[in-house]
């Protein structure tokens, strides 16, 4: 079975539908796609446009980071660069600011290596001004991304192209993958990955590799203690759970793929993200706003019974499906702050969650291992 390799070429560093989610913003722009895989005419073209936000939803909706705006006022320079991807040649991106926690994306497609099905490159660019507009290029706001050395990252985008004479599969769910087509959604979000800064181009990611191993603490403690194997900006025969305590697969973020298989992200590849400075939402945090309240609560009360569902209703073990399993979650962290703080829990709060509890048939909290307490009414099974 063919292998196909993802390369990110990334230097230091990208508009059109914006993914739904938690913060942060994915905008991709498609009028640079020279091999016409995006071309918004066509049903084909819409649809990889709708796999493409997709993949975005898998960072978007569990990033809490505030990347700060690019906003040059007087005396202030911006002049960012890309490699284009539908030509591969460098570029000046047509952008002259930014707003607040948007990632900038061109995305388009050409006739790229034959090992290579897709390809990233972090935005570049040089700035002048005052030291606050130059700093807010550089970090976006993430202080670490201005240490020595550097211990976080503030992108404002960059480029992917996708290989346009690969058979590329562009559905949502694997049921019509065949072993002859490439799985559009896993290269996507294992590009976007490298975008973020998984990547021998980006400090804080490249710091922690010490001998073809990586480092990180969170990801050393993913793969159960071991240093994980890398090349390049790839793993390296690495394989780690999908969600909490789910199974085990090739993690996302290997150098190959072999046709007719989706892979998710993975704990290791959520882990390398972490220890490169990136913060997430804590499972039951739908709207990655950084507490686990009530607003999470309505989401996967509303989302509760979806198969093929998405983190910002309510998976939050990453399996598919909002289910039971997810709602314990909540509540093990309802009134949690993503920087360990707690909020107290209302009396009127207590009872809605007390409610459905009942109505779903969860565990009581004792049982569930719960970390409040819910009192307990005497409430009928009904749909709320």
């Amino acid at each position: 079975m063919k292998l196909s390799l993802w390369v990110a070429s990334a230097a230091l560093a990208g508009f059109c539908a914006p993914a739904l989610g938690g913060l942060i913003v994915f905008f991709f722009d498609y009028s640079l796609d020279a091999g016409g895989i995006f071309d918004g005419s066509t049903a084909s073209g819409k649809q990889a446009q709708a796999a493409m936000d997709r993949a975005a939803q898998v960072f978007s909706d569990r990033l809490v980071d505030r990347l700060s705006a690019i906003a040059p006022t007087s005396g202030d320079t911006w002049s960012p660069r890309i490699v284009n991807p539908g030509t591969g040649a460098d570029m000046a991106a047509p952008i002259s600011s930014l707003t607040a926690n948007v990632i900038k994306v061109y995305v388009g497609s050409r006739s790229l290596a034959v090992t290579e099905v897709g390809n990233t490159v972090i935005g570049y660019g040089t700035a002048s001004g005052s030291q606050a507009f130059m700093d807010s290029v550089q970090a976006r706001g993430q202080a670490g991304a201005l240490a020595n050395p550097k211990m976080d990252f503030g992108p404002w985008g960059g480029s992917i192209a996708f290989d346009d004479s690969t058979n590329w599969y562009f559905g949502a769910t694997a049921g019509g993958l065949t072993a002859q087509k490439m799985d559009f959604q896993s290269v996507a979000i294992h590009e976007l990955e490298h975008l973020l800064g998984f990547s021998v181009s980006q400090a804080s990611w490249l710091n922690l590799v010490v001998g073809g191993k990586f480092t990180g603490v969170k990801t050393v403690a993913a793969n159960g203690g071991i240093a994980p194997t890398v090349t390049g900006s790839h793993w390296l025969g690495m394989s780690s759970a999908v969600g909490l305590g789910g199974p085990s697969q090739v993690a996302l973020m290997d150098a190959s793929l072999p046709l007719g298989t989706r892979r998710k992200i993975t704990q290791l590849d959520w882990a390398a993200l972490d220890d490169a400075g990136w913060e997430f939402a804590i499972p039951g945090d739908a709207n990655a706003d950084g507490v686990v309240d009530f607003l999470d609560f309505q989401a996967i009360e509303s989302g509760f019974g979806e198969t093929n569902s998405r983190w910002a209703h309510g998976d939050f073990n990453e399996d598919g499906i909002v289910d039971s399993a997810d709602l314990a979650l909540l509540f093990k962290n309802y009134g949690k702050h993503s920087d360990g703080s707690a909020s107290p829990i209302g009396a009127s709060e207590e009872q809605a969650l007390a409610a459905f509890a009942a109505e779903v048939g969860v565990p009581e909290p004792g049982t569930a291992g719960l970390l409040f307490s819910i009192a307990i009414f005497a409430v009928s099974k009904r749909r709320r």
